[in-house]
């Protein structure tokens, strides 16, 4: 196609069943095998809630107890079908996407739809700057 790699903006977003710190280098090598890439030139958090995630090796019909109304392991559901969340720090998850940023496999990192003081409590221990807040804004979804 004539095109360089560096000639190509490349971002895309952690979702938020991968935001325990474990799971944020796994979520980001994923990101660059699905893509092809050897790094990607930004990498968001994708919103400031994270979901707990269902256990490897289960799937629908065989979930344990708290993840029962799961149809989809992306949006992780009890069995009154609420959504199923993990108390991770944000600035656990923070500190973790910079190590990916650190080891080369990412340029720039940022957040999507965080408020002002999600931020400053995501970064309060000296943490580096979300590069970019990405929020979502229509006449349908006013934050």
């Amino acid at each position: 196609s004539g095109l360089k790699r560096e000639d190509l903006w490349v971002t895309s977003k952690i979702w938020m069943v991968d935001f325990a710190p474990e799971d944020v280098g796994p979520a980001v090598d994923r990101i660059l095998k699905d893509l092809q890439l050897d790094y990607v030139d930004q990498i968001l958090l994708h919103w400031p809630s994270v979901f707990d995630k269902p256990p490897k090796g289960s799937s629908p019909g065989n979930y344990p107890e708290r993840w029962a109304g799961t149809e989809d392991p992306m949006f992780p559901k009890d069995k009154d079908g609420n959504l199923v969340f993990r108390d991770v720090p944000l600035s656990d998850t923070w500190k973790a996407l910079m190590q990916e940023k650190k080891a080369g496999k990412v340029r720039s990192i940022g957040v999507s739809n965080f408020s002002a003081q999600e931020i400053k409590d995501m970064t309060k221990d000296g943490a580096e700057m979300p590069a970019v807040n990405q929020v979502e804004a229509h006449v349908f979804w006013n934050q």
